[in-house]
C-alpha cells in the first residue's frame, strides 16, 4: 500500500489535529476523547434505550483506532477521502502481520481487534460505522470538511431468508455434543449448557444478545385464568430487547429439559425461582471471588467457589458466539470424517442467528399465525416476519385463486394431470 504516513509518523509518532475552534462537543483532549462524547449522545437518544448499538460501535472503534496508531499514523479528524479510501482496501486485504495471535488478549504481545479478516458485511458494517463517526464529528463543528462525503457506504444487510439451518443438521450438532466424553465435571457441565444454548436458540427464536443479557428469573411460571393452567414462559426484559420492548416468549418441553439439566450441572435447583443469586443465564465454568462471612476475606480457591456456586457469566454476544461456532466445528470435522463434504461446508456456514431464523421459518411453515410469530421474534412489523415465507406472494396467490381459480399457473408434478396455467377465454 503506498505509505500515507508522514515522516513523522512513520517513526512512530501519531500525528494529531486540534479541532476546529467553535465546535459543541464541549472540552475534549483529543479525538477520541470527542468520540466518547458523540457515543454518550449515541446511547442517550437511543429509542430502545439498551447499549447494544453503542457496544457495536465500541467493537469496530477498536479496529480504527488500532489503524490509527499501528498503520496510518494520524487520528480520524485529520483524515482525507484518501485515508478513507486506504482503510477501506486495508480492511479488505487484511494483511496476515494485522490478525491477532491465536489467544492473546488486549493487553498482551501480538494482540489486534481483528481476530480474522473482516468479510464483506463486517466491511461494510465498519463503514457504516465509519460514516456515522464523521457525520457527527462534521456536524458538531469538531471537523470543518466530512473525508467520506465521496465514499458511498451499502445499505445494512437485509433479511436472508435462506440462513436457516436444516433440522435434520441441527439434530446432528446435537449428537456429536451428545456422543462427546464428559466424564470431567467442567466438560460435563459445557457440554449442558452448549446444548441448552442450542435448544433454547432454535425453540425461541430469541436474539444472542436477549440470550445472554437475560437472567435466570427470565423462565417463570404464568398462569392462564381461563384453562387454570400454569406454563413456563420466557419473559425478554426491555432493557436487553431489541427496540426495549419487552416480549414473552412459551417455553417448550424440550427447552425446559434442557434447561433443567444445565442448571443441576451447576448445582442449582433444576427449575428457576429458589436461587441463592439472580445468575445469568448462560453461566461460564469460571467463578468469581466471594465474600467469607462477616469478618472480611474472599474465598479465593477455584474449587471452593465453584462449590458455593459463585459463577460467573457469559455477558457478550461475542463470546456466544465463540460458544455456537466452537460446536459447530466439531460437527463439520464430524462430517468431513464421513466424506460428507457438502453437509460439511453447508453447516460450515451457520450461526448462532440461523438458529433464529430456523425458529421463525419451522413456526409459520407449521402452521403458526403471522402475528403470533412476529410477537415471538420481537418484530416491529409483520412485513419483517412475512420474508421468511414470503407472505406476500401467498396473499396475492391466495386473493387470484380465490376469485378466479386457475389463475395463477402450477407446477406439473410427475403424478398429477396438466394443470390450468391460466383462465379460458
Amino acid at each position: 500500500m503506498t505509505s500515507l504516513i508522514p515522516a513523522s509518523a512513520a517513526a512512530g509518532d501519531l500525528v494529531t489535529l486540534g479541532p476546529q475552534s467553535g465546535h459543541t462537543l464541549g472540552p475534549v483532549a483529543d479525538d477520541w476523547a470527542a468520540i466518547e462524547v458523540w457515543l454518550s449522545a449515541v446511547a442517550d437518544n437511543s429509542r430502545s434505550r439498551t447499549d447494544e448499538t453503542v457496544k457495536t460501535y465500541r467493537y469496530h472503534l477498536a479496529k480504527l483506532r488500532w489503524y490509527c496508531e499501528q498503520e496510518l499514523g494520524r487520528t480520524p479528524s485529520h483524515w482525507s477521502a484518501q485515508d478513507v479510501k486506504a482503510f477501506k482496501m486495508f480492511l479488505l486485504k487484511l494483511p496476515e502481520w494485522a490478525l491477532c495471535w491465536p489467544g492473546a488478549l488486549k493487553g498482551d504481545e501480538g494482540y489486534t481487534p481483528f481476530r480474522k479478516a473482516p468479510g464483506a458485511s463486517s466491511q461494510a458494517d465498519i463503514l457504516r460505522f465509519l460514516h456515522a463517526l464523521f457525520k457527527a464529528l462534521h456536524g458538531t463543528g469538531y471537523i470543518r470538511l466530512n473525508p467520506m462525503v465521496l465514499m458511498k457506504t451499502g445499505k445494512p444487510r437485509r433479511l436472508d431468508k435462506t440462513r436457516a439451518i436444516d433440522l435434520d443438521l441441527f439434530q446432528f450438532v446435537l449428537q456429536v455434543m451428545d456422543n462427546h466424553p464428559s466424564e470431567k465435571q467442567t466438560v460435563h457441565q459445557l457440554y449442558l449448557r452448549d446444548r441448552f444454548i442450542f435448544i433454547c436458540l432454535r425453540e425461541s427464536g430469541l436474539r444472542a444478545s436477549e440470550l445472554v443479557g437475560a437472567k435466570m428469573s427470565a423462565v417463570q411460571p404464568f398462569s392462564d385464568p381461563k384453562s387454570r393452567k400454569t406454563y413456563w414462559i420466557f419473559k425478554v426484559a426491555e432493557a436487553t430487547a431489541k427496540g426495549g420492548k419487552e416480549r414473552t416468549v412459551p417455553v417448550t418441553p424440550a427447552l425446559l429439559d434442557a434447561l433443567t439439566a444445565y442448571r443441576s450441572a451447576f448445582g442449582l435447583p433444576p427449575l428457576p425461582g429458589n436461587d441463592p443469586q439472580d445468575y445469568g443465564l448462560v453461566l461460564s465454568v469460571r467463578t468469581h471471588p466471594l465474600a467469607a462471612g462477616r469478618h472480611g476475606g474472599t474465598i479465593n480457591n477455584a474449587a471452593d467457589r465453584r462449590f458455593f456456586g459463585a459463577w460467573r457469566s457469559v455477558g457478550t454476544r461475542f463470546g456466544l458466539h465463540g460458544i455456537v461456532k466452537g460446536r459447530i466445528r466439531e460437527a463439520v470435522a464430524a462430517l468431513e470424517d464421513a466424506g460428507e463434504q457438502v453437509l460439511a461446508r453447508e453447516l460450515e456456514r451457520v450461526s448462532s442467528h440461523w438458529m433464529r431464523h430456523t425458529f421463525a421459518t419451522a413456526a409459520l411453515l407449521g402452521g403458526q399465525d403471522l402475528r403470533v410469530v412476529a410477537s415471538a421474534l420481537g418484530h416491529a412489523s409483520v412485513t419483517t416476519t412475512m420474508v421468511y415465507t414470503e407472505q406476500d406472494a401467498l396473499n396475492q396467490i391466495r386473493s387470484w385463486e380465490n376469485e378466479h381459480p386457475g389463475s395463477v399457473a402450477q407446477v406439473t408434478l410427475p403424478d398429477q394431470a396438466t394443470p390450468t396455467t391460466g383462465r379460458s377465454s
